[in-house]
């Protein structure tokens, strides 16, 4: 009876556990058919990653969106097809999510495909502690695209209103010098004549070297108004953040930046004291050096841009754009602010001259220095309001 008791005891406890075996086996089926509808996500490219960083899994979007098979990828880390220049940012981020810094970052970055093509993604991160790293991927390509057409179009926009604004006032100033210029040539050519007449007409060509200098000190006239336009202290002046206009004139050519594959880092002092002046003039220096530097840099195969505000005792900011391009001549130190002094072909050579006209109208200075190991510095300072 005993024996009978038992052996219905353990086919109960049989029973028991092969149906718990059986709701296991269940759910963990379960889990790998939810585990493999996410991997299978069409919209979105799912990485796993060891804990060195290599592919261990990528599902058919990544695939295709990098052009790798995943036997490929399995021989790569997501650095590997990292443009060189955007490297350093997702070294970081990888080493801190694999010492437990982080458990998840967010990065908009780019991606080499295997045909070199470049992509544009939205990366979500999240740290498996000693495992490795899951990683999302969106291909957000034609969406940077759009943005880079608008940012190009909105930059075109500025730069025509800017050129407009030079032309018209470049025009206004041929005419107003043109007209003595010419007067001072006619009668140059008058006081010769009468000079060439037998006896000599003394007295008429006195007249006409009298003119000559009227009509100079008119043009003299011309020329210290075009400047007072940059020195006036009536110009409308303002309490500005020179951090925040710094920003702004990063996002007006944030598109150029891109398509040229500029890097730019931001040394930015988040105590810095505002400055009193013109937002508009102001806005123009950091633009034209901006642009010099992004110039400066067309020709070489590492691009990178730094900018930096601190404070410079108690009493003045001071500002730096730093490029890493063909540099300056030292003999052209201290030419490149004069008028139409310029190392381009199209240049003007009025851009530095202005530039400067417009610091010192500030009560700044601005100064230019080589870079090292290559490149160019240039800085400027402002007292601190």
């Amino acid at each position: 009876m005993n024996e009978k008791n038992e052996q219905s005891e353990l086919d109960t406890v049989s029973c028991d556990t092969d149906e718990r075996f059986a709701r296991l086996e269940r759910e963990l089926r379960a889990n790998e058919e939810r585990w493999q509808a996410i991997i299978a996500n069409p919209f979105m490219g799912i990485t796993i990653l060891d804990r060195d960083q290599f592919f261990v899994a990528a599902n058919s979007t990544y695939q295709a969106m990098v052009g790798y098979t995943e036997d490929e990828l399995r021989k790569l880390t997501p650095l590997d097809i990292t443009p060189t220049v955007d490297r350093e940012i997702n070294r970081a981020f990888f080493l801190e999510l694999q010492q437990g810094v982080r458990q998840h970052y967010e990065l908009t970055k780019r991606l080499q495909r295997k045909d070199g093509e470049l992509i544009w993604i939205q990366l979500y991160v999240f740290g498996i502690p000693d495992r490795g790293s899951v990683g999302m991927t969106i291909d957000i390509t034609e969406k940077m695209r759009a943005q880079h057409a608008l940012q190009i179009a909105r930059e075109e926009l500025a730069r025509s209103a800017h050129v407009s604004r030079m032309g018209a006032m470049t025009a206004s100033i041929a005419h107003e010098i043109n007209q003595p210029l010419a007067a001072i040539v006619a009668n140059a050519g008058a006081g010769l004549r009468w000079l060439a007449r037998t006896p000599p007409e003394l007295g008429e060509a006195r007249e006409s070297i009298e003119q000559i200098v009227r009509e100079g000190q008119r043009a003299a006239e011309v020329v210290r108004s075009v400047r007072s336009m940059f020195k006036s202290k009536e110009s409308t002046r303002v309490t500005i953040d020179l951090n925040t206009l710094i920003r702004e004139v990063l996002t007006l050519v944030q598109g150029t930046l891109q398509s040229n594959g500029i890097v730019v880092h931001t040394d930015i002092d988040q105590t810095l004291p505002s400055v009193t002046g013109n937002p508009v003039q102001l806005e123009q220096v950091l633009f034209n050096l901006v642009s010099n530097a992004i110039e400066a840099m067309d020709s070489v195969a590492e691009r990178v841009m730094q900018i930096k505000t601190r404070r410079q005792g108690d009493r003045e900011v001071e500002v730096t754009v730093e490029d890493s391009g063909t540099g300056i001549d030292p003999k052209d130190i201290d030419r490149i602010f004069g008028s139409f002094f310029t190392t381009k072909v199209d240049g003007m050579g009025m851009g530095l001259a202005i530039c400067r006209s417009i610091i010192d109208s500030h009560d700044g200075r601005l100064w230019a220095s080589p870079g090292h190991p290559r490149g160019a510095v240039f800085r400027f300072t402002l007292p601190a309001e």
